[in-house]
């Protein structure tokens, strides 16, 4: 692989193992997150076609007409009674959102499903671009957690060194101190 003999004896078993997770963190993160993306990015731009189609098929704008209740009797300002005609021909009555400045008898568009039910209006939907930002996410989530796995891994190797270093220390530190007493 790329872990090199080294002459240096303060090479450790610890830095090698380091340098091998860290290679393999970087490589899995170079040829995974490509593939992630792409799968998450291809779902995505499938599922909002599909939102476009059913829109596309299921959703129709009709005029309704508001009755001539007076404003003061509608339920909220902006919500007046109205009557439209749906897809399949069936009359539907119910209260609509209005906006200001609209009148009892006044005509406006609203969406309906195919059995006459109201709607919102349909999104301004972006496939590509809901796709390119859901790409982004998920390499930035992959990279985020290759840190995470690096700097665990990171931590329990410096604890293992740190125990390491406490045991060579306790064996060869009374023999270059004056004070005998063993370390603890």
């Amino acid at each position: 692989m790329f872990v090199r003999k080294k002459k240096n004896p303060l090479w450790r078993g610890s830095d090698r193992l380091e340098l091998v997770m860290l290679v393999g963190l970087f490589s899995i993160f170079l040829l995974g997150s490509p593939v992630l993306a792409w799968w998450a990015a291809g779902a995505s731009y499938d599922a909002d076609q599909r939102a476009i189609a059913w829109e596309r098929d299921n959703l129709r704008e009709v005029t309704a007409r508001l009755d001539d209740t007076p404003v003061e009797q509608w339920v909220t300002p902006y919500t007046a009674p109205a009557a439209w005609t749906a897809p399949n021909g069936t009359r539907r009555t119910g209260p609509i959102t209005v906006g200001p400045g609209i009148q009892p008898g006044d005509e406006i568009r609203v969406w309906v499903n195919t059995g006459g039910d109201l709607r919102t209006e349909p999104g301004d939907r972006n496939p590509v671009g809901k796709a390119a930002l859901v790409a982004i996410v998920v390499v930035a989530t992959a990279a985020a957690a290759a840190n995470g796995l690096r700097r665990i891994g990171m931590a329990l190797l410096d604890r293992y060194r740190a125990r390491e270093w406490q045991r060579a220390w306790s064996d060869i530190g009374p023999r270059w101190s004056r004070d005998q007493r063993p370390y603890s």
